[in-house]
């Protein structure tokens, strides 16, 4: 099967189910014309829609595992596009927004590893890293519509307007999936149990997952705030987040080419770039504009570009059960997401944003170092012959 059938609508199903929270942040200041909320209840509201993620990932997973890939992305389209819709119609105070995003987190919980699975099953073996790139990089490509929403659909036509595009947009995505791939199991089909090492690589690279996440969108969530601190124009502000967001996704699906080209040794080509990215993360402190609008850039084409290239590692440990095993790195990325900008935020506070960047560069560090360990423990638990050389390396 040609990879595009499966990659482009399972991509347009994360962007689908990544938007309800972006565009709750980002139409913020046309949402509360019609029912006041403050930044403590809209961080709520975003924080609620990410741990929703993270705590229904792995259940999600496991979930997908049973029914197939296929029912899962019809599910999570559904969910998503039901939150989407439910919001652009009902929504009329910032009790209802929470509750209906609740909803939301659970579509997107759903609809990762079920495209995660379908891509495994119906996409050569010899792509799956652009095809994991390109899946990873719907939430970049999420994040920049949000941004866009604001002044193309929300101020011209009103912001549900905006709610409503994102239903359609998970409605068509699942249409336009293929119906099965020639790899998809049975329904309630009982899979071989994991090798104990394979379970406790899982485990960790979930760990890296919840650093390495908690690095980059505490970075994204104040790259704003500390530019225009620092001197930059508001519009300026917004076009560097716009080309942060653009860089990440162009990063994302060429890091998963480098991958398939280089024989996949996805775990070392993960710890790489992260390590790397501490650099950018460091040069933010210099607090000059010139140096602010480099260092985002070199953390958004190097320090987020590791999701698809660590959901391939993961996947290739369990071929038998992708969903699960996305499911529980996905459980550590949305932690890291909620978490990341909670650390950013108590120091950006009280303007100690020199600790903040060094606390991402430190998170990223840490977060690539604990990689490493994994491929040396994978090395020791088994004999080179038994190691995937696209997993470990």
């Amino acid at each position: 099967m040609r990879p595009g059938r499966s990659v482009v609508p399972g991509t347009a199903l994360i962007v689908a189910g990544v938007l309800p929270g972006f565009l709750t942040a980002s139409l913020a200041p046309r949402i509360r014309h019609d029912f006041s909320f403050g930044d403590s209840i809209l961080g709520l509201a975003v924080a609620i829609f990410y741990l929703t993620c993270m705590v229904s990932s792995t259940p999600s997973g496991h979930l997908v595992e049973r029914i197939g890939a296929r029912w899962g992305m019809l599910l999570g389209a559904g969910l998503s596009s039901l939150a989407c819709m439910a919001i652009a119609v009902f929504a009329d105070s910032a009790a209802a927004l929470i509750a209906i995003l609740v909803v939301a987190g659970l579509g997107n919980a759903i609809g990762g590893p079920a495209v995660s699975a379908l891509l495994r099953r119906t996409v050569h073996t010899g792509r799956h890293g652009l095809a994991f790139g390109a899946q990873q990089s719907g939430a970049s490509i999420g994040a920049l519509l949000a941004g866009l929403a604001l002044p193309a659909v929300a101020i011209p036509l009103g912001w549900r307007w905006a709610y409503a595009g994102a239903a359609v947009l998970a409605v068509v995505a699942v249409a336009l999936a293929p119906a099965s791939g020639p790899g998809e199991p049975p329904r309630l089909a009982a899979h071989p149990e994991p090798a104990p090492h394979h379970l406790t690589s899982i485990r960790a690279l979930a760990v890296a997952a919840v650093l390495a996440s908690a690095a980059g969108v505490g970075f994204i969530a104040f790259l704003v705030t500390y530019a225009i601190d620092q001197g930059i124009g508001e519009g300026a502000a917004g076009l560097l987040l716009g080309a942060v967001s653009l860089t990440a996704t162009i990063s994302r699906v060429g890091l998963g080419v480098i991958a398939d080209r280089s024989g996949g040794d996805a775990l070392r080509i993960t710890a790489l770039v992260l390590a790397g990215s501490a650099a950018g993360y460091l040069l933010l402190i210099s607090g000059e504009p010139a140096l602010i609008v480099l260092a985002a850039l070199i953390v958004g084409s190097i320090g987020w570009s590791w999701p698809g290239t660590l959901t391939l590692a993961v996947v290739f440990r369990r071929p038998d059960a992708p969903a699960w095993a996305v499911g529980v790195m996905m459980s550590g990325l949305f932690a890291g997401a909620a978490g990341g900008p909670l650390l950013v935020g108590l120091l950006a506070e009280h303007d100690h944003f020199a600790a903040a960047w060094s606390l991402c560069a430190g998170l990223a560090l840490a977060a690539a170092a604990t990689i490493a360990l994994t491929r040396r423990f994978e090395r020791t638990a088994v004999a080179p012959a038994d190691l995937d050389p696209r997993g470990a390396g």
